[in-house]
């Protein structure tokens, strides 16, 4: 089967239903492998297929490769690896494949040293998950494999959630390093795929800028913010993390690394409130993606103006506050509005000293707008 698509658009691995001329959408083969045209009958690629989903097709190969070839997957490992150790050298723990930015469209894979995290989220993937096994086992031969296939998206292919472990052998809590700093992780039970590296140039970037430091560590996950300041002469550190499974792995990280943080348990913007303004030097602000899809961008704009408002406050005079954006339904320069009115109304005023982003192990690819999703902006608070 030959799809014709009325516009391609150059480089971008995505085909909408409603860009398909022909044959009808309903009749692409679900998870089979097609070729695509435009009009004129010029190449544009080779990929999967999935008439259930908004996303119809999601290109991967060129026109001398195939999709179901076990060659061409270990290819594109190996591509990964390679990219990996040139952007991100002597880190043993990072994102190994970052899914159509490594030309896998719907495959994740976090490295935890000789442990990995394997998400996927597209049909066609999915039902190629005996390549992916191949391989990582060849490219990579981890101690273990676990496989994350709990998030909504999955459903939006029609696939079935579901997550443990794939193979091997894979511990209760996995440990690993990121700037120096001893973290266990759970990859079976905690969020996501496990950690979120995407943060950690940023992290980086504050640990030089700690000495002395009170720091707030806000939607604190595992305590990355907070643990990088105290590793690197913060006086202190305080978490605020709704969930008692991610707290009990900041005491737990708190412990690696020879530390203490107050970790305090429930909603965000509760928890702020109840402590006194100008009480930190740092405010981390890093919540999770307040827009899941465009429509609900409006209602991510009201809910960083309120968090950043809350975490301003809370900034001393002279301080710096770190925030973050993972939603990329929402456009940079509304994200830093929102900002930069919630401070006005917490009674601060800003200015930007830096442009952050996701982590170099997070590439992103030109003109497609969906792999560059991480907002990170820091200020001095006046």
């Amino acid at each position: 089967m030959i799809p014709v698509v009325a516009r391609p658009r150059p480089g971008h691995p995505w085909i909408f239903s409603n860009e398909i001329v022909s044959p009808p959408v309903v009749s692409l083969p679900p998870g089979g492998a097609v070729e695509v045209r435009d009009p004129s009958g010029k190449f544009v690629g080779r990929g999967y297929a999935n008439p259930n989903s908004l996303i119809s097709i999601r290109l991967f190969a060129g026109p001398h490769d195939s999709p179901d070839d076990p060659v061409l997957f270990e290819r594109r490992v190996r591509d990964a690896l390679a990219l990996r150790q040139l952007v991100v050298p002597g880190r043993r723990s990072y994102r190994l494949v970052a899914g159509e930015a490594d030309a896998l469209p719907g495959l994740i894979v976090d490295r935890y040293e000789d442990v990995l995290s394997v998400q996927v989220t597209s049909l066609g993937m999915e039902q190629r998950r005996d390549q992916v096994r191949a391989a990582l086992e060849t490219v990579i031969a981890p101690r273990g494999v676990v496989f994350r296939g709990d998030v909504k998206l999955r459903e939006l292919e029609g696939l079935p959630l579901e997550k443990g472990i794939w193979w091997g052998e894979v511990p209760e809590r996995v440990p690993f390093e990121e700037n120096g700093v001893r973290y266990e992780a759970d990859l079976v039970g905690g969020q996501k795929t496990g950690f979120f590296f995407d943060q950690a140039e940023n992290r980086a970037w504050m640990a030089s800028r700690c000495t002395g430091a009170r720091v707030l560590d806000v939607f604190a996950h595992m305590g990355g913010w907070a643990l990088t300041g105290l590793v690197n002469g913060a006086t202190a550190a305080t978490t605020v993390e709704s969930s008692p499974a991610a707290n009990a792995l900041i005491r737990r990280n708190a412990e690696l690394n020879g530390v203490t943080i107050e970790v305090r348990e429930g909603d965000a913007r509760e928890e702020m409130a109840r402590l006194p303004p100008g009480s930190f030097d740092i405010v981390c602000v890093d919540p999770p993606a307040f827009a899941k899809n465009r429509k609900s961008a409006g209602a991510a704009l009201a809910a960083y103006k309120a968090v950043n408002a809350a975490g301003a406050r809370l900034v001393r005079p002279g301080g710096l506050l770190f925030t973050s954006s993972c939603s990329h339904h929402v456009e940079p320069e509304r994200f830093a509005e929102a900002v930069h009115m919630g401070a006005r109304q917490a009674g601060r005023r800003l200015a930007r000293v830096r442009v952050g982003g996701q982590a170099a192990d997070h590439p992103v690819l030109p003109g497609v707008r969906e792999t560059e999703y991480l907002k990170h902006l820091v200020f001095a608070v006046r």
